[in-house]
């Protein structure tokens, strides 16, 4: 390479160039160092920040003279955990403190009726238990006098031993005017009364024992007892024409196609045997128009919902006593059927 010289004499204005063939030294390159910033935010900006990377391990070896001697070494980075936030509990405003307030005042309020409500409960169940208790014993009572009678020698040709019949108002019509008689119909009338729909109300209460029947009963009941089969009591009820009554009260009920001389009135679409029901409801439909049913003590036995025709065997040697389906029995023996009360409804228009 050439390097230009300037040459200027001060004697004459002739200027001369002069060309010098000089070699040229090329100095190693080095790192300059750049000049601190001066304050301010740049100074900030330009400044070295650490290098959080992992430190590798310098080689040892002859400094570098070129780019191509540079190795480059890559690292990963630590990861950094996150600092996990603080719940921070926030003072309550005057808005929370009120509906605090107002959230305690109706849980004392409430824990105040449940304390109410819980000794009417108690007080209502002590009330039932001690009626509960009373009924029972009235019961027992009853229940002596009925076998008292009905064992009685002196039974006349139509069994009957007893009856006392009552009017809606509670005033014996017939019979001993004993105050547990009156007490005893006068549950019998409002259990009756509760139990039937329509609004109908009670003219008379007849409650008659016959002997003969509750022998009968009695002995059937043994029976089933000594089989080792169900003999449970319980309240049906029978609707009846007019006629049929003062029969059924002497001789008790009769099973027609089974009995000699009974003719069936209303057919026998649920087997052979003496039609009773759960509800006096639906003893009604069958009074026509006298409004008299029998209430019945009866032994069930084991019902089936098959339906038969077939005229049953003696007591205790079928599969079954009755059969039972929709609210409606039909006993299949005369022997477990002994009717207890006559109930006569005041005549009303339904509306």
């Amino acid at each position: 390479m050439a390097s230009v010289i300037w040459i200027d004499s001060d004697a004459d204005d002739d200027d001369v160039v002069e060309f010098v063939e000089r070699p040229i030294v090329v100095s190693p390159r080095r790192d300059l160092k750049k000049p601190a910033p001066l304050a301010g935010p740049s100074t900030i900006a330009n400044t070295r920040r650490p290098d959080l990377r992992t430190p590798q391990k310098k080689k040892r070896g002859r400094s570098p003279t070129s780019d191509s001697d540079i190795e480059i070494l890559e690292c990963t980075p630590r990861p950094t955990k996150t600092p996990k936030a603080k719940l921070q509990l926030q003072p309550l405003s005057s808005d929370d403190d009120d509906d605090r307030a107002v959230a305690l005042a109706l849980q004392r309020q409430w824990e105040a009726e449940d304390q109410v409500a819980q000794k009417k409960a108690a007080e209502t169940e002590e009330q039932s238990m001690r009626l509960i208790a009373r009924l029972q014993a009235m019961d027992a009572s009853m229940a002596e006098k009925r076998a008292r009678l009905a064992q009685s020698r002196d039974v006349p040709d139509d069994g009957i031993v007893f009856q006392v019949v009552i009017d809606a108002e509670g005033k014996t019509l017939e019979g001993d005017e004993d105050p547990d008689n009156a007490a005893h119909l006068d549950i019998v009338k409002r259990d009756f009364e509760q139990a039937i729909a329509g609004g109908l109300k009670l003219k008379t209460l007849h409650w008659f024992v016959n002997a003969k029947l509750e022998a009968r009963f009695e002995a059937a009941k043994a029976t089933l007892n000594a089989l080792g089969i169900d003999a449970t009591e319980r309240s049906l009820f029978h609707g009846t024409a007019a006629p049929n009554i003062q029969p059924i009260l002497k001789s008790g009920f009769l099973i027609p196609g089974v009995s000699p001389g009974i003719q069936r009135a209303h057919g026998a679409a649920c087997g052979i045997g003496i039609y009773l029901a759960t509800t006096p409801t639906t003893s009604l439909g069958y009074t026509q128009g006298a409004n008299k049913m029998f209430m019945c003590r009866v032994i069930t036995g084991r019902s089936t919902p098959d339906i038969s025709q077939a005229i049953p065997r003696p007591l205790g040697h079928d599969n079954f006593e009755s059969w039972s389906g929709h609210g409606v029995y039909v006993v299949k023996y005369v022997d477990l059927v002994v009717p207890r009360y006559v109930r006569q409804l005041r005549p009303m228009t339904l509306n």
